[in-house]
């Protein structure tokens, strides 16, 4: 395994990988024991994300994943463990702050969330019908990093931010040409 191994791969390599990924930061990943977000998240995300998420060093979950899962660690193999992911920026960017409140289409996953349902169809439905230049409201219970990914490979800009612990309001703006 390595920083671009998809997070299944990792959970099929062995079943305590599961319990060590939710250690890693159990409000973000208790959901894995969810069936249905077992089935659709680990297949979208990679273990460099998931360290990201975790706040700890790529090659430090790489290397734990392949000491559980009875694997080769081979720290001297050239990594690109120095990629940058792509994330919120800090500040509030230009096209959200002069952007009217009427403006902004909203999604509100927060019942998808309240049931571990699949966030992903309702929030690509919103960014593939989404015009230049307009911009998504996505309210969710947690910070959507693998979304960024995606967002990012689609030249879409986002920022989110905190309400509280159990909200979020994530944005995306689909630049024009």
């Amino acid at each position: 395994m390595n920083g671009a191994s998809k997070l299944s791969e990792a959970l099929n390599a062995h079943p305590a990988v599961l319990d060590y990924i939710i250690s890693l930061n159990p409000g973000e990943f208790e959901r894995l024991r969810n069936p249905l977000m077992r089935k659709v998240m680990p297949q979208r995300i990679t273990l460099r994300r998931v360290a990201v998420m975790a706040g700890i060093k790529e090659v430090e979950i790489v290397a734990r994943v392949n000491e559980i899962a009875g694997l080769p660690i081979d720290l001297s193999a050239p990594s690109s463990h120095h990629e940058q992911l792509p994330g919120s920026p800090a500040d509030k960017p230009g096209w959200l702050i002069h952007a009217a409140p009427e403006e902004i289409i909203w999604v509100d996953l927060i019942p998808t969330d309240e049931v571990l349902g699949d966030p992903m169809p309702t929030v690509s439905t919103a960014i593939n019908t989404m015009k230049h230049g307009s911009i998504v409201g996505i309210k969710h219970k947690w910070e959507p990093q693998p979304f960024y990914d995606i967002w990012y490979a689609r030249g879409f800009d986002f920022w989110a931010e905190k309400i509280n612990k159990d909200l979020w309001h994530v944005f995306v703006f689909r630049p024009t040409d």
